[in-house]
């Protein structure tokens, strides 16, 4: 089907297509110096000591419980409202994955108040997540995982390029280096899109290099260097992983990196439009109004009233040849967590209503106010 309004949408031109014709052209494909070179530039815009490609966002944070030793017997707090590689990397590594509910029906971040309720003396760490690219109250939790000794991983998939605001506890910083690591996903449609990739960032030099090893099969030296003849052979001193980024993925991320500070204000400036023509229309609610914390804007989230068929209105606004999504159904609710560990319905209230009832309008940096006047129009049509 040829969609009028994508979801989503890639903001490339002929930049990205020379980077990644460079790469063909030299003929070498893995890991090599456009990586190191993203890796660089993407440490410096954050402000972080250290950046680590990965082949995933997963597998950047399978690599951050690794890292933090998360094993047998842990127990790691995980918003239910997320994507469920959020929770499934916890059981990669023999964790458990305890589930925390939303903050409200206009706040869909995790409950600090459930999320304290949560912690037992088997708690280990807190995965973080910035729903919709919206900041999490970190302050209150930072303050939590300092009482509790719990580490904190920051799953900053939707949340690149967004800047704490003034007026907190800590300085001035940006959101996946607010925890102990950070991790991110360059997935076709996030912010900043590799068509797959992620990236682990740390302040600490020694987490950053044992996720360096466990990148490539616990190798003490890379391809790349023996290719150079910087070194001629290799020990493995860990359990490790080929979660390594290509280079085609890399010499994208570059491209993007320098696109993404004006993506996510043409994002921003879409939200306005979308709240503009949205607002006191019935049928509906809009999250995140007046959030007192920074955003990327990475998706444009409505919450349906009990009462609307969310069902037909997708199927009414696919019908206009409008692109829509869910995100999420709480993780949860999924068969495979049901079946193993027995959750019962209205176990998280707040996140089941908001899994139930969520929709996802388009939002990317290439859509017009026409596009976005249009879709809001035929939502409601499609309510009514």
């Amino acid at each position: 089907m040829k969609w009028k309004v994508t979801l989503s949408d890639l903001d490339f031109d002929w930049k990205e297509q020379e980077k990644v014709l460079s790469v063909i052209r030299r003929k070498w494909l893995t890991m090599g110096d456009l990586v190191l070179k993203f890796e660089k530039m993407f440490a410096r815009f954050l402000g972080v000591r250290n950046a680590i490609a990965t082949s995933s966002g997963t597998t950047a944070l399978h690599l951050a419980m690794r890292a933090l030793d998360i094993g047998k017997g842990d127990a790691v707090l995980v918003p239910a409202i997320s994507f469920v590689a959020s929770a499934n990397v916890v059981l990669y590594v023999g964790g458990t994955p305890v589930f925390v509910d939303s903050t409200s029906p206009s706040d869909f971040n995790l409950s600090i108040e459930d999320l304290e309720k949560k912690i037992t003396s088997k708690s280990k760490a807190i995965i973080l997540v910035h729903y919709g690219g919206y900041l999490a109250d970190f302050d209150r939790i930072k303050i939590l995982a300092k009482k509790y000794n719990l580490k904190i991983v920051e799953d900053s998939a939707h949340s690149i390029g967004v800047k704490l605001s003034e007026g907190f506890i800590e300085k001035e910083v940006m959101a996946g280096t607010l925890g102990d690591i950070g991790c991110f996903s360059f997935y076709s449609n996030k912010n900043l899109a590799c068509g797959e990739g992620g990236m682990v960032v740390t302040n600490d030099d020694n987490l950053a290099e044992k996720i360096r090893l466990l990148r490539s099969h616990g190798m003490t030296s890379s391809t790349l260097q023996r290719h150079k003849a910087k070194k001629y052979t290799y020990d493995v001193v860990e359990l490790g992983y080929n979660y390594k980024m290509t280079e085609m993925a890399g010499a994208l991320g570059i491209e993007q990196l320098k696109k993404l500070k004006r993506n996510n204000l043409r994002r921003k400036t879409l939200t306005k439009i979308y709240i503009k023509n949205l607002s006191r229309i019935p049928g509906f609610s809009i999250p995140f109004l007046n959030y007192p914390r920074n955003s990327s804007y990475h998706i444009f989230p409505v919450l349906l009233d009990e009462k609307v068929n969310r069902e037909n209105v997708i199927k009414k606004l696919k019908a206009k040849k409008i692109q829509t999504s869910i995100h999420y159904p709480p993780i949860h609710r999924f068969s495979y967590y049901q079946k193993r560990f027995g959750f019962k319905s209205g176990f998280l209230p707040i996140a089941e209503y908001i899994g139930k009832h969520e929709l996802t309008l388009p939002l990317h940096p290439l859509l017009k106010k026409k596009d976005v006047e249009y879709v809001c129009e035929e939502l409601k049509k499609a309510i009514i």
